[in-house]
């Protein structure tokens, strides 16, 4: 059994019609893996962004909307991440 703590910065593209906006995302996420691969369940993240400052910007956006859309993303990327390093097999499973 090994602990795999694993720290990225990914960018969100927000498109708000009028503009596009590139919010970078740091996150952190921590898994086991044991024989070779990725033990489900075993997935936690923690996802940082300066939703401050993009409310301050963007008065009327509505948050949950964008902490699901970026969470999707995440998850995406994490997927994608675990199929580089061979964690996981090469068709896609479903989400974590």
């Amino acid at each position: 059994m090994v602990w795999v703590v694993e720290k990225q910065i990914m960018h969100y593209e927000l498109d708000m019609g009028f503009e596009r906006v590139d919010i970078p995302i740091r996150v952190k996420f921590e898994f086991e893996v044991r024989e070779g691969a990725f033990v489900p369940n075993t997935l936690t993240k923690e996802i940082l962004y300066n939703k401050h400052a993009i409310e301050k910007q963007y008065p009327k956006i509505e948050l949950s909307s964008l902490d699901r859309g970026i969470g999707e993303m995440v998850e995406d990327e994490i997927m994608e991440y675990f199929r580089q390093c061979g964690l996981l097999p090469d068709k896609p499973s479903g989400h974590i």
